[in-house]
């Protein structure tokens, strides 16, 4: 009776936790930083670890939106998934605070990303110290912080990702062209366009970039 009544209590105050507002949502699966955040680095902040995607959307009705922070090299996704995921949230969820965790990519690679996803992207092997000042900004921090990609007039618009997601979907450029009724000659400049813009050299790098960008982080790490 006694360890029932210890075991009841026990879930009663799980209950209890899972009811309170969440600061901040983080979605990873890398145990080690998920301890270092929770247990040292945001002791007072109510953070929620989250395994998927989806049960970020869970909190969605939750006010305020409590801050997001995903990390892109420890999820079962491939990053072009996520990005996908974080502009429809975007739309859904106006004001929302995104942070994506990436580490050692290209210069040209967390440009794209910046430019994708319209949020800050910061390099998650820094000293953690840093890395929890800079969890703790608003979206509107300094550039320096968002990588080289800031500029407003910079984010990919709508017709942009379409066909970035043809092309990552492994589609030719005529074939993109005749299923979104755009002249071919449309759709490579639009590549080409958007190569430079992020400083890759041709739209044969940027497609490289994509298919990379396709992997789940776990085979892109094997």
């Amino acid at each position: 009776m006694v360890f029932d009544r210890l075991e009841y209590l026990q879930q009663q105050i799980h209950s209890l936790r899972l009811q309170q507002p969440v600061d901040m949502l983080l979605v990873s699966n890398d145990r080690y930083l998920t301890l270092a955040l929770t247990q040292y680095l945001f002791k007072r902040t109510r953070t929620r670890i989250c395994s998927s995607l989806e049960e970020v959307a869970g909190f969605f009705e939750q006010t305020p939106l409590p801050r997001i922070v995903i990390d892109l090299d420890c999820i079962a996704i491939p990053v072009i998934q996520v990005l996908a995921t974080v502009r429809r949230w975007h739309k859904e969820q106006p004001g929302i605070n995104i942070t994506l965790l990436t580490a050692s990519r290209s210069p040209e690679a967390s440009c794209f990303i910046v430019a994708a996803a319209r949020c800050r992207v910061v390099e998650r092997r820094l000293d953690t110290r840093i890395l929890s000042y800079l969890l703790i900004l608003e979206p509107c921090s300094p550039a320096p912080v968002q990588a080289n990609y800031t500029r407003e007039n910079d984010a990919l618009s709508a017709r942009e990702w379409n066909i970035l997601m043809e092309v990552a979907r492994g589609y030719s450029l005529k074939a993109i062209a005749v299923s979104l009724k755009k002249p071919y000659h449309s759709v490579v400049y639009t590549l080409g366009r958007m190569s430079a813009r992020i400083g890759l050299t041709n739209r044969k790098s940027l497609i490289h970039l994509l298919h990379e960008l396709s992997v789940v982080p776990t085979e892109r790490n094997s």
